[in-house]
């Protein structure tokens, strides 16, 4: 069984240069631990982490100043020279029938298998709502790249989330969202500044949140009616296409809301008449599922790619992944990038908004 943050630790695995196997027993020499004590000292004039803050732009010595785009938190300075690539995750392998492994080239349209795994959605039991039921509760395991670059140092960072929300099963009413962050993980250090910006995190957050998706159980299960329902949630820029803003509302759905088969199956008959949707081919997400990738190329904002992993035997979404295509100039990534993930672990109802779904 997995548990919280398996999937990140099992991620990070190719970035540690010395694995704690290879000092098995170390630390219980006195001398040993002294030293590790004065290793992990903070120098003297690091600035302090709130001074950085990661969801504005703010001016800062040197014309530094932090960003946040996409999902990419970035720590950005006008002053860039010798910054060198930044290092990223590993990306998913999907193998085609051809036995192509890659993201080059142009994969298949994804309709054929979109109203396949739509069939197998269609053949699953949906669970029964307990009559005590209050709750629609949701558990998934997130992470997104954070990204530092000031007077020529770069330092990236994931911070890994386990996200639970509790959603009134009544109209009206707030949802409680909880999410609790796990320690920073710096994959690439280059200066005390950029690495403190990188891995300014609050451990824990729980606060009562407006009700965003439209209620499951009140969607259309006809694709063209599904379509206009998601496509119906507010006001939005003219450039923004139909497809974004679809492959969005799919994953914003599954973090929010209890998915039946019935409304799995309506999803994927959406999204299988929609262009510009491929498939990738067979993988295997980070918690090691199987899966079916289905991918969507953003043309706005950051040239990114989004990866929907359906499981092949239930047609439910197993998890969903950005991936940064083309590298924009500024972020100094080597693409494609992984730049964050979503992995959906656990949904059912709850009599109220403290207990969780095993």
């Amino acid at each position: 069984m997995m548990t919280e943050f398996d999937d990140v630790k099992r991620l990070m695995a190719q970035f540690d240069p010395a694995p704690g196997a290879r000092f098995a027993g170390a630390a219980r020499r006195p001398q040993a631990r002294d030293l590790l004590l004065r290793i992990l000292e903070s120098p003297r004039d690091v600035p302090a982490a709130s001074n950085l803050p990661r969801r504005r732009v703010l001016g800062l010595a040197g014309a530094a100043a932090l960003v946040s785009v996409a999902g990419v938190t970035t720590y950005l300075s006008a002053d860039r020279t010798g910054v060198s690539r930044i290092p990223t995750v590993a990306m998913l392998r999907y193998n085609l029938v051809n036995g192509r492994g890659d993201m080059q080239g142009a994969p298949p349209a994804a309709r054929a298998v979109l109203l396949k795994l739509a069939e197998i959605a269609d053949r699953q039991l949906a669970s029964p709502v307990p009559a005590d039921a209050a709750f629609k509760y949701v558990k998934f395991n997130a992470w997104y790249l954070n990204v530092a670059v000031a007077q020529g140092h770069t330092s990236t960072a994931v911070i890994p989330t386990v996200v639970e929300q509790w959603t009134p099963v009544a109209p009206s009413g707030t949802a409680r969202r909880r999410e609790h962050r796990g320690e920073p993980i710096i994959i690439g250090y280059g200066s005390p500044e950029t690495a403190a910006a990188v891995s300014d995190s609050t451990p824990l957050s729980d606060e009562v949140i407006s009700q965003v998706s439209p209620a499951a159980e009140n969607l259309p299960p006809d694709a063209e009616d599904l379509r206009q329902a998601l496509l119906r949630t507010g006001p939005v820029p003219s450039d923004i296409p139909d497809g974004y803003r679809l492959v969005q509302a799919v994953i914003d759905l599954h973090s929010e809301q209890v998915i039946s088969p019935r409304l799995s199956a309506a999803l994927w008959r959406m999204l299988s008449g929609q262009p510009h949707l491929v498939y990738l081919g067979a993988t295997t997400d980070r918690a090691g599922r199987a899966g079916e990738a289905i991918a969507f190329e953003a043309t706005v904002g950051l040239p990114k790619r989004w990866v929907l992993i359906i499981d092949p035997t239930s047609g439910r979404l197993n998890s969903s992944e950005e991936i940064l295509t083309k590298d924009p100039g500024k972020l100094d990534v080597t693409v494609p990038a992984v730049i964050g993930y979503k992995l959906f672990l656990r949904q059912g109802w709850t009599a109220d908004n403290s207990a969780t779904v095993q």
